[in-house]
Formats: structure tokens, C-alpha cells, sequence
């Protein structure tokens, strides 16, 4: 049998599988947490296709713990769904991993063992997992766990304020990192600077600094802490060689939890105000490294389909990874030469040039010219088929395995991009306009860059 191949006899997430006398248990803090919220029986999605494989496949293909597996769903590795009981029955689905993040998961963990680094980060000490007598108390304080993040934030928002602030409290002194992670990420769709507009990889950073930052106090009182425990975390995690922007974004994640708590009425406590992290002391034209022309053409002579139209959207059109998937169709106008981005950082749009190459690469992936035979929304349907952009980045990971250059991330593409108009048009405008960048300040780090650099 496959080991990707389906299986009804797949053990339902909330016991250990058949065979296991490991519990399921959950994270307190130090290295536990394996539960999965589950969904209520009358919102469980629909039926699942052969793209999603059920939980106790992941064990068998991956040769992974049970525990291990649940770990990495809870830390945004696999991405899982729940199917509906057989015959429409009331109750919890099975939770289901999609294939895509279990292959980008498996080539990521052999590309590690074969260059000799090790496990991967998310994966979890070989310690035997501690059980927890309280492994389904996130279930009782979480409102609704399925749907998208507007609808788990809504049921929050739909809550008496009374119910809102029990379960916060509650939250709080089980230190339970799945509803501490709902109460934060239904504040940040609700009350953040971004809204509804949050995107999928910033709510997955966020929830990693939050339970990062659970795991890191199992003795302080979350609702309470002590004076110095922020700014002794921060410095920690600096001590501990994180770099600037990663400490900033954890900080950022702690005080999205605490504002969550606060939004909650569970406590007045906001004790990362005033807390900062040391300031980058490299210059930021030295921290944005793009791939040099000469790297940007060995990836794309061994790339070819999708994986070619993926280079481009980030080399010549300067692309995010997030903007390059989100692209319809519908948004490419050849016939002018030009793309649309309907939805940028910060929610801004913008409309950027087409390369001649790009465009070749376009036609060749979806067709914008010719006449429309797929069966994915026509006109409206996706440029590209993959959705994740952590598959996005390991495609691209392996393109450059391929290809002998070094992997510097997606977003170095769109470095290159900008260092690429800077040096044809010399025009600061031009290169904030295509790159959609707020500031034209911003756009200023190309001109230092591209001084001596190529």
C-alpha cells in the first residue's frame, strides 16, 4: 500500500492510535503540546478530496510518533482539516494533513539530513511526551475552531463579555497555548492595525512567538507577571544569537497576546510597554542580499512551468510570495503589459509592468491568451496552482539546489528586482511604485545597494 494512500482506520486525534501507549498530551510549556482544537460537529467541512490523508498515514510515511505528528500541526507544519462523520453524523471529524505540507515536509527534513543540520526546528525533542490531565480544556475555552480566522475571531467577538473574560482567565492560569493563540488571533482580526486583512503567514508568526513565549514562563503568572520577566525573555532570546527582526516579531506577537488579554477584560497587566530590542546594527542594503543576474539565469534555465512563472513574479515583477500566489487571471492584462496587485501589504494595490520572459511564462502556465479550459474559475481562477508559500519557498529551495546557486529565500528575488530598476532607470519613484513600498525611504536602500554591487 502507498503510504500516502487513505485508510478508514486512521485514529481519531484525541486518543493515541492503536498500538500506542503514548497519551496525547499537550504543550505546559516544555516541549508537550499534540492536541488539535477540534471543530463543532454541525461546521465540520465538507467532504475531503484525495489532496488530504488522515493522521495515521502521516505517522506511517514520515516514521514519526503520533505525538509528533500532532506537534506539527499545532505548529503550522502540516495543515490539517477535519472530514465529516460518516453519513453526516454529529460529532468531530478525523483531522486530516493536506499532502502538499506533508511532501514539503518530508523533502525539507531529507534536505536537512543530507546536508547534515539536524532535525528540522519544529520538530520535537526525542524526550517522551508528559501527559496532561487537562488535554481537552482548550476544546471547552476555544468558541469555534474550524472555518478562516474571521470566522473563529467572530465567535469570540459574538461572546457576552462576561463568557469572553472567563475564558481568558481561564486560559490564562491553565496556560493552555491553543486558546491563549484563538483569544490573540480573534483580537488581531477584530482590533489589530490590519484587521481582516491579516495575513496567513503574519497569524502563523504570531502564534509561534505566543507559544513561544508560554513555554518560556512556566512560572510566572500570566495574567500577573513579574516586573523585570518581559525584558529578561527579550534578552534572552538576543542572548541567545536571534536575530534583531525575529526578537521584534516575537515581541510584537507578545504584545498582541497581552492586548488580546487586556481586550478580553482579563487583566490590566501590559508588560512588554516600554520593553526594546537591541536595533539591528547591520545596514539594512547589507541585510536585503538579492540574487545577482547571473544567479536569477541559472535558476531559470533548469526551471520550467509554474516553478519559471514563480521566478519571475519575484525577479521581474517584484512580487512578495504572498502577492505572486494571490494572483488571478483575472489581474493579467498582457495585451498592456501589465499585472495587477489587488492585494498588497498593507492592503494596498498596485499595477506593475510584465517582462516579455514573464509574459511567455504566464501563457505557458495559464493560458492568459488563449482560450480558457480549466476547471478552476475561468477567468478568476489562480495564475498559479500552489497555495502555500512555505511550498512556494521549498520549490524554490529546490530550484537552487538544481541550479548550484546559494538559497537566499523568495524575497531576495524581489531584492533583485528592485536592485535591477534601480541601476536601469535610476528613478527612486519608479522602483517605490513597482515594488509598492509606502515610503519612498524605503525604496532608498536599492540606490545604496546597487553601488558597486553588480
Amino acid at each position: 500500500m502507498d503510504a500516502l494512500e487513505r485508510r478508514d482506520d486512521a485514529p481519531h486525534p484525541s486518543r493515541p492510535a492503536r498500538g500506542h501507549d503514548q497519551p496525547l498530551t499537550r504543550e505546559d510549556g516544555s516541549d508537550a503540546e499534540n492536541h488539535v482544537p477540534m471543530c463543532d460537529g454541525d461546521a465540520a467541512p465538507g467532504p475531503l478530496d484525495d489532496g488530504w490523508v488522515p493522521v495515521g498515514e502521516v505517522v506511517r510515511a514520515a516514521a514519526i510518533t503520533e505525538a509528533m505528528a500532532y506537534r506539527l500541526i499545532t505548529r503550522g507544519v502540516l495543515d490539517v482539516r477535519r472530514a465529516p462523520r460518516r453519513g453526516g453524523a454529529p460529532g468531530r471529524g478525523r483531522a486530516h494533513v493536506s499532502r502538499a505540507s506533508l511532501a514539503a515536509y518530508l523533502d525539507a527534513r531529507a534536505g536537512r539530513a543530507a546536508a547534515g543540520a539536524g532535525a528540522l526546528p519544529n520538530e520535537i525533542s526525542a524526550d517522551p511526551p508528559r501527559p496532561s490531565p487537562a488535554a481537552e480544556l482548550d476544546v471547552a475555552l476555544i468558541p469555534y475552531a474550524g472555518g478562516s480566522a474571521a470566522a473563529r475571531s467572530d465567535a469570540w467577538a459574538g461572546l457576552e463579555p462576561d463568557e469572553v473574560r472567563r475564558r481568558a482567565v481561564a486560559a490564562a492560569h491553565a496556560r493552555d497555548p491553543a486558546a491563549l493563540w484563538a483569544l490573540t488571533e480573534a483580537w488581531l482580526i477584530q482590533e489589530g492595525k490590519a484587521g481582516g486583512r491579516t495575513r496567513a503567514h503574519t497569524l502563523r508568526a504570531y502564534r509561534r512567538g505566543v507559544l513561544d513565549l508560554v513555554a518560556a514562563w512556566p512560572g510566572e503568572n500570566l495574567l500577573h507577571p513579574s516586573r523585570r520577566a518581559a525584558t529578561r525573555w527579550v534578552r534572552a532570546l538576543e542572548d541567545a544569537g536571534k536575530k534583531p527582526a525575529t526578537v521584534q516579531l516575537k515581541l510584537a506577537a507578545a504584545r498582541a497576546l497581552y492586548a488580546a488579554l487586556r481586550w478580553a477584560g482579563a487583566t490590566d497587566a501590559a508588560p512588554f510597554a516600554g520593553v526594546r530590542a537591541a536595533p539591528e546594527k547591520t545596514a539594512p542594503w547589507d541585510r536585503r542580499k538579492p540574487y545577482p543576474p547571473a544567479d536569477v539565469e541559472r535558476l531559470l534555465a533548469v526551471a520550467t512551468g509554474e516553478d519559471r512563472a514563480l521566478v519571475l513574479l519575484g525577479a521581474h515583477a517584484g512580487l512578495r510570495v504572498s502577492e505572486a500566489l494571490a494572483l488571478r487571471r483575472a489581474d493579467v492584462r498582457l495585451a498592456d503589459g501589465e499585472l495587477d496587485v489587488r492585494d498588497g501589504k498593507g492592503g494596498k494595490a498596485r499595477t506593475v509592468p510584465v517582462s516579455e520572459s514573464l509574459a511567455t511564462a504566464l501563457r505557458g502556465v495559464a493560458r492568459i491568451d488563449g482560450e480558457d479550459s480549466r476547471e478552476d474559475g475561468g477567468a478568476d481562477g489562480w495564475v498559479l496552482q500552489v497555495r502555500d508559500d512555505r511550498w512556494a519557498r521549498l520549490r524554490l529551495r529546490r530550484l537552487a539546489a538544481a541550479a548550484g546557486v546559494p538559497y537566499r529565500g523568495y524575497h531576495a528575488l524581489r531584492h533583485s528586482c528592485g536592485t535591477r530598476l534601480m541601476r536601469e532607470t535610476g528613478d527612486l519613484d519608479t522602483v517605490a511604485r513597482v515594488l509598492g513600498h509606502s515610503s519612498i525611504e524605503t525604496a532608498r536602500v536599492y540606490a545604496k545597494a546597487s553601488i558597486g554591487r553588480w
